[in-house]
């Protein structure tokens, strides 16, 4: 990293041996987006593991945590922090907006999730408590947005649960994404740990019912606008999803107070508090 010889703030976004490179005198701000390689050591990816953040965090000015849940696992990781930190929501584009025209290569009926599915991720949570329900909604779709194609494990389970014809796999490109969300009967994201969870927003901004597991900052993300189950709980899960297919006004209800809840949350908003960030360490 090349620090400009004038600059009173350098701002780490990652963790990388090379960002450690001394500063000139220049304040040092650190955003923290989870703790999960530290919690769940078994999730690690190599670049996990060629990363330095214990000494990011130690040689913080200042520290922002993109959630209150992201806040308390840093400080439980990391007990002897000694830089202030500051707790900085992450906004939602302002193209992920409700009523836009379905995509024609989706069903017309379909349950949605995104992103990776293994791991803590929990998409099996999904897949049974999809199949709890898949014969009362013989109309109804599960698809699932990312995350590559389905493992061999993942095509076993769907073939045990007689739910393989009714279970697809897409990718679609960002610009495509918000119609995606905009036309699902519900959104799900069974997550069982998260440093914020911003698909919970896209969702909610363009007015897709949202459940989501009621772990780590999921609830603090999707707040009263959102259904919660037991993380790992499919029989949760299922019972969430029977409603909110049964009933429209449920839907309907839901869809408002989505947008609603999603619109305290917007990109300007986190600008302006990490603005704020930077007149706190330069003093």
């Amino acid at each position: 990293i090349k620090t400009h010889p004038n600059a009173d703030i350098v701002h780490n976004t990652f963790y990388l041996p090379h960002g450690l490179a001394p500063m000139r005198g220049a304040k040092r701000v650190v955003t923290v987006y989870d703790m999960i390689p530290e919690l769940l050591p078994q999730t690690r990816r190599r670049l996990d593991l060629m990363t330095l953040k214990r000494r990011y965090v130690d040689a913080a000015d200042h520290i922002i945590c993109i959630s209150e849940a992201t806040k308390k696992d840093l400080l439980s990781v990391y007990p002897e922090v000694q830089a202030p930190v500051t707790v900085i929501h992450l906004g939602v584009d302002e193209k992920f907006i409700p009523n836009l025209e379905p995509l024609p290569d989706l069903p017309d009926q379909y349950i949605l999730m995104v992103g990776h599915r293994g791991q803590y991720k929990d998409a099996a949570v999904l897949f049974r408590a999809f199949a709890a329900i898949a014969d009362e909604f013989p109309e109804v779709k599960l698809v699932c947005i990312g995350g590559g194609p389905f493992t061999r494990d993942e095509r076993a389970l769907l073939a045990r649960l007689k739910i393989t014809s009714r279970v697809r796999q897409d990718v679609l490109s960002d610009p495509r994404m918000p119609a995606a969300f905009a036309n699902a009967l519900a959104f799900v994201f069974p997550s069982r740990h998260e440093g914020f969870g911003l698909p919970v927003l896209e969702a909610m901004a363009c007015g897709t019912p949202t459940v989501v597991a009621e772990a780590t900052s999921l609830p603090e993300v999707g707040g009263d606008a959102a259904l919660y189950f037991s993380p790992g709980d499919p029989r949760e899960l299922a019972e969430q999803l029977r409603q909110l297919v049964e009933s429209a006004d449920l839907r309907e209800r839901m869809s408002k107070t989505g947008v609603e809840h999603a619109a305290g949350f917007t990109w300007a908003n986190t600008a302006q508090r990490t603005a704020a960030a930077y007149g706190e360490v330069t003093g």
